[in-house]
């Protein structure tokens, strides 16, 4: 049969992003993808109307995410996941083969892969030694319509001076969108920008149910903007971006009983990571950890193949990241009390 090469040149080069159950393992901890270790209680489904496609948003899951996120419903689009709002921002807003993004380095590699299947240019301005923004090297770019920021970052796990992130909006106003990842603010919460959606036009952040709410098999994820920006992603997103079983499971786990519940577990993710981190301290063998606000951590070894392979022989399925200023890293999603314990216990036979 002879081949057929149909597709643009620039998809034939393209690189998918890895994730972390396309890398796969083998292991009973599964520390990889940055998921609650919690299951989720069982839930009510209504199917009736299944035979009908669901409503245009879905309206109500955006006025509960809305009234969560202290916005007005129309600052709120629903989507299949926080990606899909992403790759909805490169294709409205940059024109293939002109238009550009800035990324900082290390951080959430979906963002240069969509960037790529638009055939945008991907400028990256690296993070600072100590993993902060370097703000003068972003501000001296040109010909950037959207400004990528992950805070906090993936897969650093810190949160970014805000001062920065204001200086960094406001040198774009009239400019460029600036897109904040919000993936895992329910674990900082006052690191949040939403406060400043009523000052800034170009301001848009990206949040997501898969990580603090448990709920990454439903892939639920909003975009939050101001009219302007909201006008055009209503033009390009699906007419139907939610399954009706995705938006049911969306709106019942936005209940004050269930928020209460996601506060609750985030809080006992948070304890658990600190007692991690305070556990690797002093142990041999670690060279550093960098100092966490999500529900991961990031932590250099002096001989990460020797630990990579130990964990593995264990049946811990960690992730390690592919690039250059984290060859020596492995990223550990925080899981249970157990979970985590025998990480320790793997990492201290080892030194």
């Amino acid at each position: 049969m002879k081949k057929i090469n149909l597709s643009n040149p620039h998809i034939e080069a393209l690189e998918p992003y890895m994730s972390a159950r396309r890398i796969g393992g083998k292991g009973e901890v599964w520390l990889n993808a940055n998921e609650l270790p919690f299951p989720r209680q069982p839930m009510s489904l209504d199917v009736s109307d299944y035979h009908r496609y669901p409503d245009e948003g879905p309206d109500l899951v955006q006025a509960a995410y809305a009234a969560y996120a202290g916005l007005q419903p129309n600052q709120v689009l629903a989507l299949r996941g926080a990606d899909e709002a992403i790759d909805l921002l490169l294709r409205a807003y940059c024109q293939s083969g002109t238009d550009g993004i800035i990324i900082s380095s290390p951080t959430y590699g979906m963002y240069q892969v969509c960037a790529n299947i638009q055939n945008a240019a991907v400028i990256d301005v690296p993070l600072t030694e100590d993993y902060q923004l370097d703000v003068p090297a972003i501000l001296a770019q040109e010909g950037i319509k959207l400004v990528f920021i992950c805070n906090p970052n993936n897969p650093t796990g810190n949160s970014f001076n805000r001062e920065d992130i204001l200086t960094i909006l406001r040198f774009f106003e009239g400019r460029a969108l600036v897109v904040i990842d919000e993936a895992y603010i329910e674990f900082c919460p006052l690191e949040s920008l939403v406060s400043e959606m009523a000052n800034f036009e170009n301001l848009v952040l990206v949040r997501t149910m898969s990580k603090a709410f448990g709920l990454a098999g439903v892939h639920v994820g909003y975009l939050l903007a101001n009219e302007t920006v909201m006008a055009i992603m209503r033009k390009v997103s699906a007419p139907y971006p939610l399954a009706d079983p995705c938006a049911q499971i969306a709106l019942q786990s936005l209940n004050e009983n269930a928020t209460q519940l996601m506060n609750k577990q985030v809080n006992q993710i948070s304890q658990i990571r600190d007692s991690f981190c305070e556990a690797l301290a002093d142990m041999q063998g670690v060279t550093n950890v960098v100092p966490s606000v999500t529900n991961f951590v990031l932590v250099f070894f002096t001989d990460n193949e020797a630990t990579w392979e130990a964990l593995i022989e264990a049946g811990v399925v960690a992730r390690r990241i592919p690039h250059s200023r984290l060859s020596e890293a492995i990223r550990f999603t925080i899981g249970t009390i157990e979970e985590m314990a025998m990480v320790i216990q793997v990492l201290k036979r080892l030194s």
